[in-house]
């Protein structure tokens, strides 16, 4: 199995509290110990031997996230680095319908962002994602979501943008593209042309929104990632997801994809070497956790992959080395996983220690046992 983290590049605050903790006492962001806090995860697990690090984030919202630009980050991160993996999870291009309107789910700075920020550019976007690839040599992962949920006219949107990317990076001469929502003519001079991946083709994850996904994205070939229990808003349950997970299976067979289908499985992380110990983190964590989703304080979340406290209490890789190693034999087994993605901070609420030590003992003593 492969091992990679999950970040959202996240903040770090005066005094070591974030707002939502009840003991805050107002204390400043501090952008640049927040950088440096997060080269040190990005340190540890390059050195470690992972496989991968994993981008989240999102526009306007530092409280939990200091990673607005997940591709900039990721091409920072590519020079950075020599071996480990880096993939966008996600990257959400601003895309817009004809008159539509913010969801209703949608929070404070996630409707600013749809308000006020311009559709995204297919051309620039790919553009970018080749020069990380570049930069990379070979090493990035395209991961791209658009909050399809409860939409079948966002989700073919969003299929036809990613057609559109894949069509730029794989012709040598870009021969124009007609579709419904992307109408662009050829490159008609023949030294026209953009910066092309150095991976053929580019991989690319999609990580899954809602339920009314799971059988598209077979039946377009693209690999998942999942959380691990249900979405904030869309709880399920695990026994459902695995029947989701076994829909997209049978729609990547049924339509003719080569390969073997398979999925990510994004899950909450937090690891301590005596049960004492990690007894006492958790319990610390799911409250604040819960603060953070009340929306009194906290931000909470609507992205692909991230599990409400509801969900995480029922699914999660919490507890000693042990118990980790037995939990993510089942998720292998339960979701045809060959991917674990450790969101070692989830709800941006873990003290930096303590997701440094969760880093150690997922390196010392968990990832070994399936390499």
């Amino acid at each position: 199995m492969d091992f990679g983290l999950f970040t959202t590049w996240n903040a770090v605050y005066e005094g070591d509290k974030v707002p939502w903790d009840p003991e805050y006492q107002g204390g400043k962001l501090l952008e640049a110990e927040a950088y440096k806090q997060n080269f040190k995860e990005i340190d540890h697990i390059e050195n470690a031997g992972w496989d991968y690090v994993w981008f989240g984030g999102g526009h306007f919202s530092t409280q939990g996230s200091m990673d607005p630009q997940s591709l900039m980050l990721s091409g920072i991160i590519a020079n950075h680095t020599k071996n480990i993996k880096i993939g966008t999870s996600i990257h959400r291009p601003t895309l817009r319908l004809p008159g539509e309107t913010p969801s209703p789910r949608a929070l404070p700075h996630e409707r600013y962002a749809f308000d006020n920020l311009q559709p995204e550019d297919p051309f620039q976007v790919a553009e970018q994602v080749a020069i990380v690839d570049q930069i990379s040599e070979g090493r990035f992962i395209y991961g791209a979501g658009a909050r399809t949920r409860g939409s079948d006219e966002r989700r073919d949107y969003f299929f036809e943008y990613l057609e559109l990317l894949k069509q730029l990076w794989e012709e040598d001469r870009f021969s124009g593209f007609e579709g419904k929502y992307f109408n662009y003519p050829g490159f008609y001079e023949s030294y026209m042309s953009i910066p092309k991946p150095v991976q053929k083709p580019l991989p690319m994850l999609l990580p899954v929104d809602s339920q009314e996904s799971f059988v598209p994205m077979g039946e377009h070939g693209y690999r998942i990632a999942i959380g691990a229990g249900s979405s904030p808003h869309n709880l399920r349950g695990s026994a459902v997801l695995r029947e989701d997970v076994n829909a997209y299976r049978k729609a990547w067979k049924d339509a003719g994809h080569e390969g073997e289908p398979s999925t990510v499985v994004r899950v909450p992380t937090l690891v301590a070497n005596t049960q004492e110990k990690a007894d006492r983190r958790v319990e610390n964590l799911m409250d604040l956790a819960r603060i953070y989703y009340a929306g009194r304080i906290g931000i909470g979340s609507t992205d692909a992959g991230s599990a409400g406290p509801e969900a995480t209490e029922e699914v999660n890789l919490f507890g000693t080395p042990a118990e980790v190693v037995e939990k993510i034999h089942m998720f292998k087994e339960a979701f045809s996983t060959d991917e674990i993605m450790f969101e070692c901070n989830w709800t941006s609420s873990v003290p930096r220690e303590v997701v440094m030590d969760t880093l150690k003992c997922l390196s010392e003593d968990v990832i070994p046992h399936f390499k």
